[in-house]
């Protein structure tokens, strides 16, 4: 099995830098995306497949576009923020996203509930319940999600200010209950890094957004 990772990068060029030589030290070798927010940022690494740089900020959406161009079995979106402390992670999270398929696999999610917001809602996986067994979830977040490449070229297009990996959760899940996997596994796995004062979640608006795709795109069951 194949994989492509993809990364979306703003401001934070040391992490990035882990992190492609933390990919490449994995016992599956992966081919590597970059979409590159950072319009003052000039980044090259001969290790990279692909790398756009992006005169402005276009936040996450560009990632899951460069993914549904890979020609590899799978697909992984992987933050900048995310170090893989195991050579056998991405091996292992191939071996559970095949046996997943059509669905996604990832280290964080959420289970929702028809009367409760995204906040209040059950979070499961990496900074948030540890997990002691895989888990089902409604939502994969977008720090580490892997899904089969034809099923992510199949979800379309995506707004840039979008809360995508709500949106990409729900699209995948085909509006059936928990189809996602969390994996108990690789909790232990990852160091988490630097995530500076840029972080999406830093965003004045950030809670409200998160809501309102909940609602938006997980209707009342």
């Amino acid at each position: 099995m194949s994989v492509t990772v993809v990364i979306a990068n703003y401001a934070r060029p040391l992490n990035l830098q882990r992190l492609i030589q933390a990919l490449c030290e994995q016992t599956v070798k992966p081919t590597i995306f970059v979409w590159d927010n950072s319009p003052t940022q000039d980044f090259h690494d001969s290790r990279i497949a692909w790398v756009i740089q992006s005169s402005r900020n276009a936040q996450c959406a560009p990632r899951w576009w460069m993914a549904s161009h890979a020609d590899t079995d799978f697909v992984l979106i992987h933050d900048d923020d995310l170090l893989p402390s195991h050579p056998k992670v991405l091996a292992w999270t191939l071996d559970a996203a095949a046996k997943t398929a059509p669905f996604a696999v990832g280290v964080a999610g959420v289970i929702t509930s028809s009367h409760l917001g995204y906040w209040q809602s059950r979070h499961v996986g990496l900074r948030a319940t540890r997990v002691e067994r895989d888990a089902r979830v409604d939502i994969v977040k977008g720090c580490y999600f892997c899904c089969p490449t034809t099923e992510l070229a199949a979800v379309g297009y995506l707004e840039l200010d979008a809360e995508d990996d709500i949106a990409v959760s729900a699209k995948l899940g085909r509006g059936l209950d928990q189809p996602h996997l969390i994996l108990a596994r690789l909790h232990q796995h990852f160091e988490l890094l630097p995530e500076g004062a840029h972080a999406r979640k830093n965003r004045h608006n950030h809670r409200a957004a998160r809501d309102a795709a909940q609602c938006r795109y997980f209707k009342l069951r």
